[in-house]
């Protein structure tokens, strides 16, 4: 099971906060790519930082960026 870092790769407002480029996460996957999960990314998001990123949709790799750890 790989470790995967994912990031903001801009500045972007979600639900009027302010979410600045480089706001990361890690999750686990036993995929090559952790958005074949993308539920596990949307939760880490609200569990560490308390933001909610699907309804603006940006829980894709046109906003975020990920690398594995």
């Amino acid at each position: 099971m790989a470790t995967f870092e994912i990031k903001t790769k801009r500045s972007m407002n979600v639900q009027g906060e302010y979410v600045d480029a480089g706001l990361s996460v890690q999750v686990s996957s036993m995929w090559s790519n952790p958005f074949d999960e993308v539920d596990k990314i949307h939760k880490a998001f609200i569990r560490v930082h308390g933001i909610d990123l699907k309804p603006e949709g940006y829980l894709n790799l046109g906003y975020l960026d990920y690398r594995e750890v």
